[in-house]
């Protein structure tokens, strides 16, 4: 039920970019303020943020990305 719940939150802070999250502004504004840089170590603008960006974003920080998205499901 957990996961489910989790799921839920995710797929709100996405909408309406589920199919691209990417694309999502307050997911882009959310990784910018999160200090993701470039390849020269320069901060990212949330404009800056392509899908290759996110995906590895998620992946480098998926460890926190699901304690938050549990944390936001128990609240």
């Amino acid at each position: 039920m957990l996961w489910l719940r989790m799921a839920l939150v995710a797929f709100r802070l996405a909408w309406p970019h589920v199919l691209a999250p990417w694309r999502s502004p307050l997911l882009r504004w959310r990784i910018e303020t999160y200090g993701i840089q470039d390849e020269d170590g320069r901060m990212l603008h949330a404009d800056d943020i392509t899908a290759r960006r996110f995906l590895g974003f998620a992946l480098h920080h998926r460890i926190a990305l699901l304690r938050f998205l549990r944390w936001a499901a128990l609240l």
